[in-house]
C-alpha cells in the first residue's frame, strides 16, 4: 500500500521511480563498485534500495547505520557485529542460504549452528572477521554467477565509528569484483566528507563512485501519488484539498504517506493537512534540538530564513539583532555550509540573487514553532 509507513519491500507499494530502480539495478549486475543513493530525509531512499534488491531477487546485506548511532551515540564495535551478524542471518530465508552456508563454515570466528550464523570471536575482533566474511560472500557469488550488495543505509554516520571503514571499502572495491557496496545518504555533503574520494590522504581516493539522486516529487506526481493511495482504499478524495497538499509538503514522500495514513484514520479534511505539519513537526524536533545543542546559531540562521530573511545579509543581520553584536563571516559561512552539507538548507538563484532555503516545509513549520 502506497500509505504504508514502513520502508518498502515490494515494487507493487513503490510508487513510480522506475528509472531511479533501473539505474541502481543495471549498476550492481554491471559490477560498478561504489553506488550512493543520495537524497533529502523522507524521500525514499531505503524503499528505493529495499524494492529494487528484493523485485530483482539480488542477494544483500543491509545495515541501517543511522539506528545503530541512535541507540548508542556513536558506532562501536559491538553494534556492527551483531548489526552484521542480524543482517547476514537475515539471508537465511533465502533460497541460496544453504549453499552460502558451506562457504561461511571455513571462516575462523564464524560459527554455524543449524541454519543460523554467529560470529563466535569477541565484538572487538568484528575487524578480523570483516575481511574473511566478504572474501566468502564474493566466492560463492562468483561461483554462482550471482551479484552480492552490501548496504549501508544513512552511512554518513560510519564517520562515528572507531572502525575505518574507508579501508574495508577499498579493500572491498580493489579486491572482491562480485560485491557491490551501496551507501545511502541523507546528508550528503556529510556523507562526501565522510568518504573523502578527493583527499589523497584517503583509502578511497580517486574511487569512482556512481550516483543515484532522489529528487522530490514535482507537483504532478505528488498529486497523482494521493489520488492513487486513497483510491486503494476505495477513496475518491477532493480535488481542492489533495492539490492543497500536494503543494503544502514540498514533494517529500514521507509527509504525503503521513498526511495519507493520517486522512485515512480520521477523514480527508483541510485540517488533516494542518494536523500532519503540527505532529511532523514533533518528529523533526528531536533532529532541530541535536543541531541547537552545537550553538545557537543555527536555531538563528534557521529562524531567518523560516521569516523570509533568505539573503546573506538579511540572515547575518537577523543574527546580529538576536546576539547583540555582529556575526564574523567566517562563522556564518561555516554554519550555512554545515546546514547546506546537512540536506536541511539549500541554496537557490533567484533575479541573479543567492538566497537560502529550508528543504523540508514540516522542519520549517517546526522552526516557527
Amino acid at each position: 500500500m502506497l500509505f504504508d509507513e514502513l520502508v518498502k519491500e515490494n515494487i507493487r507499494d513503490f510508487y513510480d521511480r522506475r528509472r531511479e530502480v533501473e539505474l541502481l539495478k543495471n549498476g550492481i549486475l554491471e559490477c560498478r563498485r561504489i553506488i550512493l543513493i543520495l537524497g533529502i530525509r523522507r524521500i525514499g531512499k531505503s524503499s528505493l534500495i529495499k524494492v529494487t534488491l528484493n523485485h530483482n531477487k539480488i542477494p544483500y546485506i543491509y545495515i541501517d547505520v543511522r539506528s545503530i548511532y541512535r541507540q548508542y551515540n556513536y558506532i562501536s564495535s559491538y553494534a556492527i557485529h551483531y548489526a552484521l551478524e542480524s543482517a547476514l542471518n537475515r539471508l537465511s530465508k533465502s533460497s541460496f542460504w544453504s549453499k552460502l552456508l558451506d562457504y561461511l563454515k571455513n571462516i575462523r570466528g564464524v560459527s554455524v549452528m543449524g541454519v543460523e550464523v554467529r560470529f563466535s570471536e569477541s565484538p572487538q575482533k568484528i575487524t578480523v572477521i570483516m575481511p574473511q566474511l566478504f572474501n566468502a560472500l564474493n566466492d560463492w557469488a562468483s561461483d554462482n554467477k550471482s551479484k552480492i550488495a552490501l548496504v549501508f543505509d544513512e552511512a554518513q554516520y560510519l564517520r562515528y565509528s572507531k572502525i575505518n571503514f574507508r579501508s574495508i571499502i577499498a579493500y572491498i572495491y580493489d579486491n572482491l569484483p562480485y560485491i557491490t557496496v551501496v551507501l545511502s545518504g541523507s546528508e550528503v555533503g556529510l556523507l562526501h566528507d565522510f568518504l573523502r574520494v578527493n583527499d589523497p590522504r584517503s583509502e578511497l581516493y580517486g574511487r569512482y563512485m556512481y550516483e543515484i539522486v532522489l529528487k522530490r516529487f514535482n507537483r504532478e506526481q505528488s498529486i497523482d501519488f494521493l489520488y492513487k493511495g486513497f483510491q486503494e482504499y476505495g477513496i475518491e478524495p477532493p480535488t481542492d484539498i489533495i492539490e492543497e497538499a500536494a503543494s503544502a509538503f514540498g514533494g517529500i514522500v514521507g509527509w504525503l504517506v503521513y498526511f495519507g495514513r493520517l486522512s485515512i484514520d480520521k477523514g480527508l479534511s483541510r485540517e488533516v493537512i494542518i494536523e500532519t505539519f503540527i505532529k511532523g513537526s514533533k518528529l523533526v524536533k528531536e533532529e532541530l534540538s541535536k543541531l541547537y545543542k552545537r550553538s545557537p546559531r543555527y536555531r538563528y540562521v534557521l529562524e531567518a530564513i523560516a521569516q523570509g530573511n533568505t539573503t546573506w545579509s538579511s540572515i547575518k543581520k537577523y543574527i546580529t539583532a538576536r546576539e547583540l553584536k555582529p556575526i564574523y563571516d567566517s562563522a556564518l559561512y561555516e554554519i550555512l555550509l554545515t546546514l547546506e552539507k546537512m540536506g536541511i538548507i539549500e541554496k537557490v538563484l533567484e533575479k541573479d540573487e543567492i538566497k537560502y532555503k529550508i528543504v523540508d516545509p514540516v522542519l520549517q513549520y517546526a522552526v516557527m514553532h
